[in-house]
Order: C-alpha cells, then structure tokens, then sequence
C-alpha cells in the first residue's frame, strides 16, 4: 500500500475519484490541514466486514450499547413486535417488563 498526502480542500473536492482511486491501486490517503495531519482514508480491499469492527470506533463510556452487542451475539435477546408500541407509555411498558 501506498500512502499520499493531500489537502482538506483536495479530499472534499475529489472525494468520489479518490476513492475509486484508492481502492484500484491500493492507496492511502493522509489528509492535511493546515500541513497537520488530521486523518486517514484507507482502502476496503474486500467485503467483508469482522465481527468487531463497531468496537474499534465506539466509545468506552457507552457499556450499555456494548452489553447489548454482547447480548445480540450470545442470543440473550427479546423479540419485539414494533406493531404494538403505539405510544411513548406502550414502549416505557415493555422496557420495564
């Protein structure tokens, strides 16, 4: 993989053929601002996605939302049908059952 400096300006400008770019030869991006690097954009090279890629960019302060993966992923989950949640007391209701 390549990497390539770019402006801020350079990225909001050309965004659709930079990645098209990137993904064809393999090229990252370091996008500047003001000469300060401020992020990266890497290709996907193929489609598939892991298993935990939403923990990479998830806050650590957000236990419930983790808990709630956790759960998903170990099948502890309540079906719910959203039919018969009509009003903000029908889903306050089923939150406290």
């Amino acid at each position: 993989m390549t990497s390539q400096l770019i402006s801020l300006n350079e990225y909001r400008k050309n965004i659709s053929t930079l990645w098209k770019k990137a993904q064809k030869e393999n090229i990252k991006y370091i996008v500047l601002s003001h000469s300060k690097p401020i992020f990266e954009v890497n290709p996907i090279t193929n489609n598939e996605i892991p298993d935990d890629w939403d923990l990479q960019y998830t806050p650590a302060n957000h236990k419930a939302w983790l808990q709630a993966q956790k759960d998903l992923k170990d099948k502890k989950t309540i079906p719910v049908d959203l039919e018969n949640i009509k009003t903000e007391e029908d889903f306050i209701h089923l939150i406290k059952n």
